[in-house]
């Protein structure tokens, strides 16, 4: 099915970005092939690259999510995105962002037509009922400037199919017609273009209503692994500062700032 995706195409893309928006794109760089698209904005802004770089690719060899667990990019068939950007005046932690950024990938996916069924889970990642539609990993290496990387999930072939992908689904799943691949990237650029000047104004405050009509793990029993321990408990929501918040078994109220988090079952 990969071969009925269209390929990425600058001038596609640029149509489904708002004509009031498109200055905000600086840069486009489109790849057939490419290690991460991530680490390669990371080396580009060693250059002083201008804010609005984005970097694109139809594979990666070497794509990898957060704590470094690779994440699967077969040829031809997802979104694998990265949008360099500096903000001039934030005012606001940027540890939220991963979060804000997500609200926006599912208020795209619901101007694309999918209007039920899309959750999120803290911190970072974009499920549909339950299975993993997308990620983000945000990376910086000066301060006020950010790589944000976005995958998601438009078709997963049968041979790509690895153990780490069994709980994974794509757009293809869901609408069971081929992805409009340029559209989708358009529309996203879009939101990121619309709303991180809103986030640099307001930070995660503005997010956070959205967030939490989403958020998947809300009232539920979870295990959060942070600093080599495994901590057990119910899970009471999100801060504004977008720290997890949860009651543990002692009966004692945590808050967490990053971990990878599960849900338990009974």
């Amino acid at each position: 099915m990969s071969h009925l995706l269209e390929p990425l195409d600058p001038k596609f893309i640029l149509d489904s970005i708002a004509p009031r928006n498109r200055h905000y794109l600086r840069k486009l760089e489109i790849f057939d092939t490419i290690d991460s698209t991530n680490t390669y904005l990371l080396q580009k802004a060693k250059e002083d690259i201008s804010s609005g770089f984005l970097c694109l690719t139809d594979q990666q060899t070497q794509g990898r999510g957060r704590f470094g667990k690779s994440w699967v990019s077969p040829p031809g068939a997802n979104i694998y995105c990265s949008l360099f950007w500096r903000f001039t005046h934030l005012q606001h932690e940027i540890s939220g962002l991963s979060m804000a950024v997500a609200v926006m990938i599912a208020k795209v996916l619901h101007q694309y037509g999918i209007k039920q069924g899309v959750q999120l889970k803290w911190p970072n990642d974009v499920l549909f009922l339950g299975k993993k539609l997308g990620g983000i990993l945000l990376e910086t290496n000066a301060p006020q400037t950010i790589v944000i990387g976005i995958g998601l999930n438009l078709y997963l072939p049968d041979n790509f199919m690895q153990p780490e992908l069994a709980q994974a689904i794509s757009i293809y799943d869901i609408i069971k017609s081929a992805p409009e691949r340029n559209k989708l990237i358009g529309l996203l650029v879009n939101e990121m273009f619309e709303q991180l000047p809103v986030y640099e104004k307001k930070g995660l405050e503005a997010f956070i209503d959205d967030w939490r009509k989403l958020d998947v793990l809300m009232g539920k029993k979870i295990t959060v692994y942070t600093q080599g321990k495994n901590i057990v408990g119910q899970m009471l929501g999100v801060n504004e500062s977008g720290e997890l918040l949860m009651q543990d078994e002692a009966g004692l109220q945590q808050q967490f700032r990053c971990g990878e988090v599960s849900v338990r079952e009974g």
